[in-house]
C-alpha cells in the first residue's frame, strides 16, 4: 500500500516517467502534457487484466484547475464517473489488486479559465466481455468520463466513455477571426466574408446545391501550389471533418466543369453554394484553421451565417446601435430554408457577440442566459445535421446510436436545454 501512495505523489508531482502501456498486472500511469487532453484509448484483454495504452492530443493550457476523482475500485463497484462541469481528462492512474483480480482508476480533470464544456453524450458501449478495443475520442471532442459494466458472469468489464465538445470563451468566435483576416477588403464582401456574382442576388441562394450521385455529394476542387504542402494538409485534414459526417466529398479535379479552386488571396471568403464552373474559395494569411476552414466550405455547399435566419428574432436581438454604421447590413435576415433543425448558437456559421461593433459593445446578445454565441473548434451537432438534411445524407441521419438502444440495452436520450421530447419511435 505503501508503495503505491509514493508512486502515486511521485506522479501527481510531475516526477513519474510516463508509462502508455502498463504490462498484465502492472501500474497504469498517464499524464498528458499541460496543453493536450486524452485523444485515445486501446485496450487489449489477457489472463485477467487489461493492458491499456492511452495517448493526448493537443489543446489549450489545462493545468489551471485540475483535481483527481480519487481511486475508484472496480472490486467494489462499477465505475461511473464524469468530470465536473467545464473539465476534461489530462490524466490516468490505475493500479491492479491480484487479490480481487481487478483495478482500481483514478482520473485528473483540469479546466483553464472560461473553459465550457457542450454538447456532451457517451459513447455506446465499445467492447463485449474479454473483447479488445480501440476507441478515438470524437473529432473536437474530448473526454470527460468512463463507465463500467459487468452484468454477466464472464468477470471481464464492458466500457463506454463520455466526451464533450469544449470550447474557451475568451478565444475569438470563427466569425471574428476571419472578420480580423478580411478586414482590408471588408468593402469587397458581404457579411463580412461572402463574395457576391453580379448576376446572382446576394440575398438568395436558389437551386444551388452541388450535384449529388448515388449516395454522395461530389465537389471537385484543386488547391493552388501557392500552399505548403503543410497548409495542404490542414486544408485536407479540415475537409476529412465533413467527410467522416456527411455525405459530402471533396473530390479531386477530374474534367467536371463546376468546381471549387481554393486559393490563397487577401482574407478568407467564399461564394455561397454552387456557382456553376470555376469558383474561388480564399484562405489567405490568418485562415488556415479547421474551423474557419470548414466555415468557407458550409458557404461553399450553400449556408448562409446563423443569425441570418428567418427565426433569429426568435433566439437573439441585434443591437443595431451598437454596429458600425456601413455595416448593417451584415445583419439582414435572409430567406433562409432552416430544414426544421433548431437554431443553434454554436453554430460554426454563427457571428460573434461583438463581430462588427463600433463601440466594443455587443451587436448580438442571446435571449436565452444560457448560451454561449460562436465558438472556434468546428462543425456543431446542428452544422451537421444541416447538410445531412439539405442533401438528403439518409445513412448519416440514420446514425444516431446515442438515442437508440441495442436489444437488451439501456435506452438514454436527454433533450438539449430548451427541448423536449417530440416522439418515440419503437
Amino acid at each position: 500500500m505503501w508503495t503505491l501512495v509514493v508512486l502515486f505523489v511521485l506522479a501527481t508531482a510531475g516526477c513519474w516517467a510516463q508509462i502508455y502501456e502498463n504490462e498484465e498486472g502492472g501500474l497504469l500511469a498517464r499524464f498528458c502534457p499541460a496543453t493536450e487532453a486524452v485523444s485515445h484509448i486501446k485496450s487489449t484483454y489477457v489472463g485477467s487484466d487489461r493492458i491499456w495504452t492511452i495517448e493526448c492530443k493537443p489543446f489549450i493550457p489545462l493545468n489551471t484547475d485540475c483535481s483527481w476523482s480519487g481511486f475508484l475500485s472496480l472490486n467494489e463497484k462499477e465505475l461511473n464517473f464524469n468530470c465536473k462541469a467545464n473539465q476534461v481528462i489530462t490524466g490516468v492512474y490505475s493500479s491492479y489488486s491480484p487479490e480481487h483480480m481487478d483495478r482500481a482508476w483514478n482520473f485528473r480533470c483540469c479546466s483553464a479559465d472560461e473553459l465550457i464544456t457542450f454538447e456532451c453524450r457517451e459513447s455506446p458501449k465499445v467492447n463485449y466481455y474479454n473483447e479488445d478495443f480501440n476507441w478515438l475520442v470524437p473529432g473536437d471532442n474530448y473526454l470527460t468520463g468512463a463507465r463500467t459494466y459487468r452484468d454477466s458472469p464472464q468477470g471481464d468489464h464492458r466500457w463506454s466513455f463520455n466526451f464533450c465538445r469544449a470550447v474557451v470563451l475568451d478565444t475569438q468566435a470563427v466569425s471574428s477571426q476571419i472578420l480580423a483576416a478580411n478586414s482590408p477588403i471588408a468593402n469587397l464582401l458581404t457579411q463580412g466574408d461572402v463574395a457576391v456574382q453580379t448576376t446572382r442576388n446576394a440575398r438568395v441562394c436558389s437551386d444551388c446545391r452541388w450535384t449529388k450521385l448515388s449516395d454522395q455529394v461530389q465537389v471537385p476542387f484543386i488547391m493552388s501550389d501557392s500552399f505548403s504542402s503543410s497548409n495542404k494538409a490542414t486544408i485536407q485534414n479540415a475537409i476529412n471533418g465533413l467527410h467522416t459526417s456527411t455525405c459530402v466529398r471533396f473530390v479531386p479535379l477530374n474534367g467536371q466543369s463546376d468546381y471549387v479552386n481554393i486559393v490563397k488571396q487577401d482574407g478568407c471568403w467564399s461564394y455561397v453554394g454552387q456557382t456553376g464552373g470555376a469558383q474561388q474559395v480564399s484562405l489567405g494569411d490568418g485562415c488556415l484553421s479547421d474551423g474557419i476552414i470548414q466555415h468557407e466550405l458550409l458557404h461553399v455547399l450553400g449556408f448562409w451565417h446563423e443569425q441570418s435566419r428567418t427565426d433569429r428574432d426568435l433566439y437573439i436581438q441585434i443591437h443595431k446601435d451598437n454596429i458600425q454604421d456601413d455595416r448593417l447590413q451584415n445583419f439582414d435576415k435572409l430567406d433562409t430554408y432552416n430544414l426544421n433543425v433548431p437554431y443553434d448558437y454554436s453554430s460554426l456559421m454563427h457571428y460573434g457577440p461583438t463581430d462588427f461593433s463600433k463601440n466594443g459593445l455587443n451587436t448580438i446578445s442571446a435571449f436565452s442566459p444560457t448560451a454561449n454565441i460562436g465558438q472556434r473548434l468546428g462543425l456543431s451537432e446542428h452544422d451537421v445535421l444541416k447538410v445531412n438534411k439539405l442533401y438528403g445524407c439518409t445513412d448519416y441521419l440514420n446514425k444516431k446510436g446515442e438515442w437508440d438502444n441495442e436489444l437488451g440495452e439501456t435506452l438514454s436520450r436527454q433533450c438539449p436545454p430548451g427541448q423536449a421530447v417530440s416522439s418515440v419511435t419503437r
